[in-house]
């Protein structure tokens, strides 16, 4: 992954918009990120992770933070990144939630976070995409809008979730030194969170549970297997001494022995089952038997009923016979009548509707005559009902004729009303173009009133880059005359104290001087009181020693002389060392004042002042000439929508002006045509209500003709259909033709006397013709042999049918109890499988499940999840120790502490060897620089570890944030040489620190400064 480009607004103590050029920063493979403490420099990791991931670096870091305080309450903040993977270049845009003021009203809203992707065509858009500040830009294509779908899509395309991120590419401030000191809990918890390994903890918690619900089902197994039991035992109605064998056998679960007892007493149940079965087949058959002469008896005397309820029915039909044949004969006369009757009524019916009609015609003729004596003589005519249809037709025609001019003369008003309306907005759109046309002549003059201040405003922000450049210088000077200053001092102490260390070291070698002196002048006292008679001098060879050396009072000491040196060469290096502190001073004495020039920290401070004003003011005029550039757009695109609106206005108004005359024009020539066919009526409409009044009229007295004339034709035809009916029936009158016509209740009554005769007549014949009726003996000495032997059968019968009952009871009972036998017989060799099936299992998964939950007496007992990241931990240390190696100088080694350990020790402790007195450390012992590169080296070896195990996800980015001002120069030196052997390789290091030696040995900086207002700026060095 790469970084190219960031952008903030609004973020953090940036309260405007601040850019980084990432790309541009990490060509030379490293850059330092500087400011003072609570400048703002975790700001910008801050960002780099909220645009990723939608959350700050630090993991005790409030999210909250982001926004900046200083931000408009009705501004967004937004975070912008370009950044580059294996997946292609993406543009990513971040707006925080934040609390926004109402556009109406008081108080404040929420406005929503958003988020944006958008991937990139090609790496030559790069700069285009930036410089679009709005977010868009040419050759984008858009991925995700969504917050949830941009983080998705952002983690398939890094391959890094936010804790691997910040283990691998951002360390954060303070992070990695915590997982060095973290106690072993917190350090299993960050390895599971960052290697992913929570699959493992789950794979241990589902063994758990199979384990204990294997022991579940073996429990579950041996209570089914005991149900089974009780219910065959139950089922099979076995002996106590039986089922207690049994029950031994399976609560010893010999399941062999347990099959084949049970198989016995099955067995054994089921043929005495068979014997009662074929008891009960032979009673069945003598039931049987006895059943078939019980139904031939009662059959013999069914048949005997059966003759003499039929022999009675005949007797009593001979007797109706004659009521019969009168009620037929009357049935037969009306069946005759009845249509002639009916022809009767409709005839009287007729000639009464004949006189209503005629009724109807004079009453309506007396009524007209007022109003139409003209159609009323038109009855009288021959041809009465073709002239009155043609008094109707000529009516209606005329009253048609006149509709559409009735129509017309409703709707002149309203045609008028709207002619006037339509000539008042006439008028007022002229006014409107009048007004339009004086607007757009006074737009020339005031754009190009835009255009000289946007210019002037250009001209003032051209130079805001020497601006920049000249601030940055002036800040450089004044920084080195506060500094020359205090380093004046600094050289004169130095001078001081090489001047003092000088006097010292020449009195002591003075007094050494002097002390040797002495001692040379006293040695050959001390060689006199050595001397014996006889033994030759060492210094002469003398053998007589007449004059020997007598010692002095000060005589020095050997002891003392060497003393002596010891002062003089302690005196010595001192002032050695002084000297070589005063002429470090004063060459960066020498530095300070050579970049200071000729200024003083007054002149200086002015300098700097003068250029931040001039920085102001070239801000100021670059937004000034944005915001006329606006307003410039805005001036001509409202030009360009007044002149369409003008000549649009302009067309109306002569389309309108041409179309109102047509109007006037047309209005007028339909206001003749009225008056003109109205003629002496007062409208058309009232002329045209005459017409349609002598219409109604005719119509009302041609129907009245036509229904007179229906009438007596009707009349004609039911009178000739009358008497011919009457000649057909053979009756002689109307008066024996209505006599011979049933009431319909006398009717009803004589069909069904008819009716019933011929249904009881047939079910006679049908019973005489039944098998064996008609030579069946009816008499009653028959009937009483018949009974006789009905009686004598059924005993037989019953005696035959409780000997049956009996036996199917026994039958049943014992076929039941085999039947629930087998049947409990199969549950309980399903419970014996099941058993057996469900030990064997249970067996295996509770021994895997002890081996991987820590509880299994084999091996170390670790847990699986912990023996995971023991593995990986052994792979960071070892990456990380290479490392260690270069910064120590091989002094230190990372190691685990790998000391014995129960189920409940992890093995996740860490130790550090010191080479130097071989003991091994605990982390808390390390002082604080070598706690920076032992973590720092422990925080790469994880970036290395976590990368390959992403599928070997290449970071050509790293930021490491503070800790180097916890180290000596030599280390310094060599944490940052093997940092830039990291650049080497490809990688772009961002090195976050306020230690001022780091400035000497990066070249490429960004620097971070917060103001008296607690707003910070940023300025980039490359």
């Amino acid at each position: 992954m790469k970084l190219h480009h960031l952008r903030l607004t609004g973020i953090g103590p940036f309260a405007g918009t601040v850019e980084v050029d990432l790309a541009a920063l990490g060509a030379s493979g490293m850059f330092l990120l500087e400011g003072p403490t609570g400048s703002g420099k975790s700001t910008i990791l801050d960002a780099i992770v909220y645009a990723l991931y939608g959350q700050v670096a630090g993991s005790a870091t409030s999210g909250d933070r982001i926004r900046s305080q200083f931000a408009a309450p009705v501004e967004a903040s937004v975070v912008d990144l370009v950044f580059e993977t294996a997946s292609g270049i993406f543009r990513v845009r971040r707006q925080p939630e934040f609390q926004r003021q109402k556009l109406r009203g008081t108080g404040t809203t929420k406005e929503q976070a958003r988020a944006g992707l958008w991937r990139i065509g090609s790496p030559q858009l790069i700069a285009d995409v930036i410089a679009d500040t709005a977010g868009g830009g040419s050759g984008l294509e858009a991925i995700a809008t969504r917050i949830d779908e941009v983080g998705r899509e952002i983690q398939r395309a890094v391959g890094l979730t936010r804790e691997q991120f910040t283990q691998t590419v951002l360390l954060p401030q303070n992070e990695f030194a915590r997982f060095l000191r973290a106690g072993t809990g917190e350090r299993q918890a960050v390895l599971q969170r960052v290697f992913g390994t929570e699959t493992y903890a789950a794979v241990e918690k589902q063994l758990e549970e199979m384990r204990k619900q294997a022991r579940r089902e073996v429990d579950a197994a041996q209570q089914t297997l005991g149900t089974a039991l009780a219910r065959f035992t139950e089922a099979t109605g076995l002996e106590d001494e039986q089922v207690t064998v049994l029950e031994e056998h399976a609560g010893a679960l010999r399941l062999e022995p347990l099959a084949a007892l049970a198989e016995e007493h099955l067995a054994s149940v089921t043929a005495r089952a068979a014997e009662a079965h074929s008891a009960a087949g032979l009673a069945q058959t003598a039931e049987q038997q006895a059943r078939s002469a019980a139904e031939t008896a009662g059959t013999a005397r069914t048949r005997i009923d059966r003759r003499r309820e039929l022999d009675a029915l005949a007797t009593r039909l001979t007797g109706e016979k004659p009521a019969a044949e009168a009620a037929q004969s009357s049935l037969q006369q009306d069946e005759t009548a009845r249509p002639v009757a009916e022809v009767l009524r409709r005839r009287d019916r007729a000639s009464s509707t004949v006189a209503t009609a005629l009724e109807a015609l004079t009453d309506l003729a007396a009524r007209t005559r007022t109003e139409h004596p003209q159609l009323v003589e038109l009855l009288e005519a021959e041809e009465a009902d073709a002239a009155l249809t043609s008094a109707v037709e000529e009516a209606t025609g005329a009253a048609a004729a006149l509709a559409d001019l009735a129509a017309l003369e409703t709707a002149l008003p309203e045609r008028e009303s709207q002619l006037a309306t339509r000539r008042e907005a006439l008028t007022a759109q002229q006014q409107r173009l009048t007004t339009a046309i004086a607007q757009l002549e006074q737009r020339p003059a005031q754009r190009r009133g835009l255009i000289t201040q946007r210019d002037a405003a250009r001209t003032a922000a051209a130079g805001l880059g020497e601006a920049k450049i000249a601030l940055s210088a002036a800040q450089e000077v004044h920084q080195a005359t506060t500094a020359a200053a205090t380093q004046e001092k600094a050289v004169e102490k130095a001078r001081q104290a090489a001047e003092t260390t000088l006097r010292t070291a020449r009195q002591r070698a003075e007094t050494e001087t002097s002390l040797r002196r002495r001692r040379f002048a006293g040695i050959a006292a001390e060689l006199a009181t050595d001397l014996e008679p006889e033994q030759a001098c060492p210094v002469c060879g003398a053998l007589e020693h007449p004059h020997p050396a007598d010692p002095a009072d000060d005589a020095v000491s050997p002891e003392q002389v060497e003393a002596a040196e010891a002062a003089r060469q302690q005196a010595e290096h001192a002032q050695h060392r002084d000297e070589q502190a005063l002429a470090l001073a004063r060459q960066e004495l020498a530095r300070l004042q050579q970049a200071a020039g000729q200024h003083t920290p007054e002149t200086a401070q002015q300098l700097v002042d003068t250029a931040r004003q001039a920085v102001t003011a070239a801000v100021a005029a670059e937004q000034q000439a944005t915001e006329l550039e606006k307003k410039l757009a805005a001036q001509e695109e409202e030009t360009q929508r007044l002149a369409t609106a003008k000549e649009q206005t302009a067309l109306h108004v002569e389309r309108e002006r041409t179309a109102i005359d047509e109007t006037a024009r047309a209005l007028e020539t339909d206001r003749e045509k009225i008056v003109r066919a109205r003629g002496e009526d007062s409208s058309i409409a009232a002329r045209r209500r005459a017409h349609s009044a002598r219409a109604r009229a005719a119509t009302g007295l041609l129907e009245a003709v036509r229904r007179r004339t229906q009438a007596e034709q009707q009349a004609a035809e039911v009178t000739a259909e009358a008497d011919q009916a009457l000649a057909a029936s053979g009756l002689a009158t109307a008066e024996a033709v209505r006599a011979a016509v049933l009431a319909p209740p006398e009717r009803e009554r004589l069909q069904k006397l008819v009716q019933l005769r011929a249904v009881e007549e047939t079910r006679l014949a049908d019973g005489l013709a039944e098998e064996g009726i008609a030579e069946v003996d009816a008499s009653d000495g028959a009937r009483d042999q018949a009974d006789a032997a009905v009686a004598a059968a059924g005993e037989k019968l019953t005696a035959a049918q409780t000997a049956a009952r009996e036996a199917d009871g026994i039958a049943a009972r014992l076929g039941g109890i085999a039947e629930r036998g087998a049947t409990a017989r199969t549950a309980l060799a399903t419970a014996s499988a099941q058993v057996r099936a469900v030990s064997e299992d249970a067996g295996v998964t509770v021994r895997v499940a002890d081996l991987a939950t820590g509880r299994s007496s084999d091996g170390e007992r670790v847990q699986l999840s912990t023996y995971v990241l023991m593995w990986r931990l052994d792979a960071v240390i070892e990456a990380a120790n290479t490392r260690l190696a270069l910064f120590s100088g091989s002094d230190l080694e990372l190691q685990r502490d790998t000391g014995a350990r129960g189920a409940r020790k992890t093995g996740l402790d860490l130790l550090v060897l010191d080479r130097r007195t071989d003991q091994v450390r605990v982390p808390e012992t390390l002082s604080g620089g070598e706690t920076f590169f032992v973590s720092l080296a422990l925080a790469l070896g994880l970036a290395d570890i976590v990368m390959g195990e992403a599928g070997g996800v290449q970071m050509e980015t790293l930021f490491i944030d503070e800790g180097f001002g916890s180290l000596d120069p030599e280390t310094l030196e060599t944490v940052v040489r093997e940092i830039g052997r990291l650049a080497e390789s490809g990688r772009v290091i961002g090195i976050v620190s306020h230690v001022g030696d780091m400035k000497a040995q990066i070249a490429e900086q960004i620097h971070v400064r917060r103001g008296a207002d607690a707003r910070s700026t940023l300025t980039i060095t490359a």
